[in-house]
């Protein structure tokens, strides 16, 4: 039984930062220009690519889906707006690779025309939760607060696993984002309509909403909207606004007291977690009946001339977007794609907004003192109490360095949440998180090559068993038809030996009766 604890307790580890939001939140809420090219990544969520279903020429409505899921985790696109399918092809997207990846490219008509025969469903409850399930899924639901994992994938645990609390992250603890507070703040009735939608689906019986604290007019708002308009009891629990106070461990933590074990899930402990804006996307999708195809993006840093919030459309090319904010100023160089902590910097702003596209930030080279020169690690250990997941960054760094697999699992380098604590602290400027970064990717790209070298061994001793079996198959029948001819000449020789005899007993018969 899990107990929602009145007082959330620290989660431990962690640091104080300035947040940075109010310059994008001084500007009220409005709707993005429509672009007049909309690209659409296919992948724009943890797990498998989605497949195109139309082709190039090809006219389409906003809203509609455009390429489907493959495999258990994944999840489909939609036009997010109405024109013609002019391309699709390779295209620059928002990564710090600055990589290509295949994308549906739409030239917009103006018309930013609905798909028709659209099903609103106001009675929610009468759908089954295996029915919401299916709907979010079709719906191209992925979590919106970072990760992007498939929404949909976290209902599935509800129907075979004992799942006894929903917890609803509003905590946005990164500075400078604040996109789930100006949702709350516009659209807190909402929230509450999609927290009840999963909370059905999930057949769970108690809900928390974990906030920050010093987040006073969101919290407001949300409070009116629980007491006016929630049909069922959910929770409202301030945390504290030490970074990072928003992941999905250190909020259970809080809200709990339970711990998560090392690499384990909160499905593990009974809890599933979901972020605010993904439960706005879930109300959107069942009452509404619109897919997701838009999202709150904050605009701001000190490169942008005119910082706040836009709802964008999926798709929108992010140096429009920037146009809409006064563009940048003299003292932008970069751009990065989330906060200051966890973003990326982007290579390019000719890339589209995409799902997981939370925070523009234009920024200059004094921003975090990224062009500080790195030193060699002093052994300070400044690291490990920041340290939200009580890992000890220094070894990894070392392990890092060496590439040593083996070390790096046994100090839980999977368990990193790659917050930045550590790289924040760092009195050498050691890019720890970049480390840990390129150790999982060179651990995932191993593992990879090693699953994809058993594949091709395991291709080869097949095709060798087929071939021996081909081979076996045609001595069989080479031994068959041998016998077989064998077989016929045995019986022709008697055919004709019979012949043979019978021709001589009437020649004897004949000799007989002349006698």
């Amino acid at each position: 039984m899990i107990t929602v604890l009145e007082k959330p307790i620290p989660f431990g580890g962690g640091i104080p930062l300035s947040p940075n939001k109010e310059i994008s939140l001084e500007q009220p809420l409005i709707k993005a220009k429509l672009p007049s090219l909309i690209i659409i990544p296919l992948r724009q969520h943890i797990g498998l690519s989605a497949l195109p279903i139309v082709n190039v020429g090809d006219e389409v409505l906003k809203g509609q889906i455009i390429a489907k899921e493959q495999g258990s985790i994944s999840a489909p696109v939609h036009a997010s707006t109405s024109g013609i399918i002019k391309d699709i092809a390779e295209h620059l997207m928002p990564n710090p690779s600055g990589a290509m990846s295949p994308c549906i490219v739409i030239e917009a008509d103006g018309q930013d025309k609905w798909i028709e025969n659209r099903t609103p469903i106001v009675d929610f409850y009468s759908l089954s939760p295996v029915k919401i399930q299916q709907k979010i899924l079709e719906a191209g639901i992925v979590g919106l607060g970072g990760a992007g994992f498939p929404s949909a994938v976290k209902i599935i645990p509800g129907f075979n696993l004992d799942i006894e609390l929903l917890i609803l992250n509003a905590a946005e603890c990164e500075p400078y984002i604040s996109c789930d507070e100006t949702l709350i703040r516009h659209y807190a009735n909402d929230v509450i309509a999609g927290v009840e939608i999963l909370a059905h689906a999930l057949q769970v019986d108690e809900c928390v909403f974990a906030i920050e604290d010093n987040k006073t007019e969101a919290i407001n708002a949300l409070q009116e909207a629980l007491d006016s308009n929630a049909k069922m009891d959910i929770k409202l629990r301030l945390v504290s606004s030490l970074y990072p106070a928003g992941g999905e461990k250190q909020l259970i933590k809080s809200i709990t007291g339970i711990e998560v074990a090392a690499e384990g899930l909160p499905v593990d402990v009974g809890v599933v977690c979901y972020n605010v804006g993904t439960a706005v996307a879930v109300k959107k999708a069942i009452i509404d009946d619109e897919p997701l195809i838009s999202r709150i993006v904050t605009i701001s840093g000190p490169g942008i001339n005119q910082a706040r919030n836009l709802e964008v459309l999926l798709g929108t090319p992010m140096n429009e977007v920037i146009e809409q904010c006064g563009g940048y100023n003299e003292q932008y160089e970069y751009l990065i794609m989330g906060g200051p902590m966890m973003g990326f910097r982007l290579f390019d702003d000719d890339v589209p907004v995409i799902k997981t596209t939370n925070c523009l930030l234009a920024v200059d080279s004094q921003f975090n003192n990224s062009k500080t020169e790195e030193s060699p690690c002093i052994r300070c250990d400044e690291c490990a109490p920041v340290c939200p997941v009580k890992l000890q960054p220094q070894q990894l760094h070392w392990h890092s360095k060496e590439f040593n697999t083996d070390r790096l699992l046994d100090y839980h380098l999977f368990d990193c949440i790659e917050c930045g604590c550590c790289s924040y602290v760092c009195p050498s400027h050691i890019s720890l998180v970049d480390e840990y970064r390129l150790s999982k990717n060179r651990i995932w790209d191993s593992r990879r090559n090693q699953l994809e070298a058993a594949q091709n061994k395991q291709r080869y001793l097949n095709k060798q068993q087929r071939t021996e079996q081909q081979k076996l198959a045609k001595r069989n029948k080479h031994s068959m038809v041998v016998e077989k001819h064998a077989n016929d000449e045995s019986a022709l020789k008697k055919k004709q030996d019979d012949i043979t005899a019978a021709v001589n007993r009437v020649k004897a018969k004949r000799k007989n009766k002349n006698n």
